[in-house]
């Protein structure tokens, strides 16, 4: 079998040999008319060495096979020769395929497979970017107003300093009514300064009036009435602010704490607040569990489970016995 294909091959190749190459038959053809390279250039508007390739079957790599399959075309019909004969002659010699190399295949294969890496990388690093730029937006979006953390902090530093200022021994002095800048004794609650200047009849030296000046010295001076504005007045603005809050201070104070116990059954939630508005205790208490806590009364009580407390103030048992009715129960301590 492998004897039979070398015999085959080496008959075509003999073939081959004894067939002559198209640039054969025209450099052939070309010599019996008389005809140099020159002169086959002109008359096909090729250069010279254009012609030299023609004849001695040389391609140009920079050419297409097509442009060189038209050159010799025109050559053979300018020297007279059936264009068709050499045509096949030059598919013959030359043996050329349309069919691309393997070489070139697996190039773009390989570079279509690369940029479909890429691509899926590209889109990657997009949805990763969206996603940064989005959370960016949402954290600006919580973010507090300046303008608004500003304004309260200011309105808490005044009232504060206010309230400071109003409690301090200083503006307690300046402020009571007992006593005077040049310690004479005045009726009223409010501070009254004299005038500053009297009447000029006042000052005259009449018998009367010196009578009078004189009996100064052994009583005491009654200041002459006068119009106050609280609105202007910065005791009755501070007051205002802190009335209800000294309320609350002085009853704190004199408030004696109640001691309380909570015994749980079962799991009960409660939320128990004392007079200060201080949370003592809240969420869920599991079965079986005593809490002892203390608090300012009254104590405000909300149980979740009332029918599973039991609850005791100061040591004495508390009757809750009308909130227990399987609802949520809200009261105060002591009952």
């Amino acid at each position: 079998m492998v004897s039979e294909e070398n015999a085959s091959q080496e008959v075509v190749s003999q073939q081959e040999q004894s067939t002559p190459s198209p640039g054969a038959l025209l450099k052939e053809r070309r010599e019996q008319l008389g005809l140099s390279q020159q002169d086959i250039a002109g008359k096909l508007f090729l250069k010279p060495f254009q012609i030299n390739d023609l004849e001695n079957d040389v391609i140009d790599d920079k050419s297409s096979v097509t442009f060189t399959k038209g050159y010799v075309r025109n050559y053979a019909k300018q020297l007279g020769l059936p264009s068709d004969e050499v045509i096949e002659a030059f598919e013959r010699y030359h043996k050329q395929s349309e069919v691309p190399s393997s070489d070139k295949l697996q190039s773009f294969s390989k570079r279509v497979a690369k940029q479909t890496h890429d691509d899926r990388w590209m889109m990657v690093t997009y949805i990763i970017l969206l996603i940064i730029i989005g959370g960016v937006v949402i954290w600006w979006y919580q973010q507090p107003g300046d303008s608004a953390a500003t304004d309260a902090s200011l309105i808490e530093s005044v009232k504060d300093e206010a309230i400071a200022k109003a409690r301090s021994p200083e503006s307690e002095t300046s402020f009571s009514g007992n006593t005077t800048s040049d310690n004479t004794s005045v009726g009223g609650n409010s501070t009254i300064s004299a005038p500053s200047s009297a009447p000029s009849s006042a000052l005259s030296n009449t018998p009367s009036n010196l009578a009078n000046r004189d009996g100064l010295e052994g009583g005491s001076i009654s200041a002459p009435p006068s119009e106050i504005n609280d609105s202007n007045n910065l005791t009755a603005l501070v007051s205002s602010m802190t009335e209800d809050e000294d309320v609350d201070l002085n009853l704190n104070e004199t408030a004696t704490p109640i001691s309380m116990t909570f015994t749980f059954s079962e799991d009960c939630w409660v939320n128990i607040a004392d007079a200060t508005g201080e949370i003592i205790a809240t969420g869920v208490k599991q079965q079986g569990r005593v809490l002892d806590i203390q608090g300012i009364p009254p104590v405000a009580v909300t149980l979740g489970a009332p029918d599973n407390v039991r609850i005791s103030v100061n040591g004495e048992l508390a009757d809750i016995t009308s909130f227990q009715n399987g609802k949520i129960a809200r009261f105060t301590l002591p009952l």
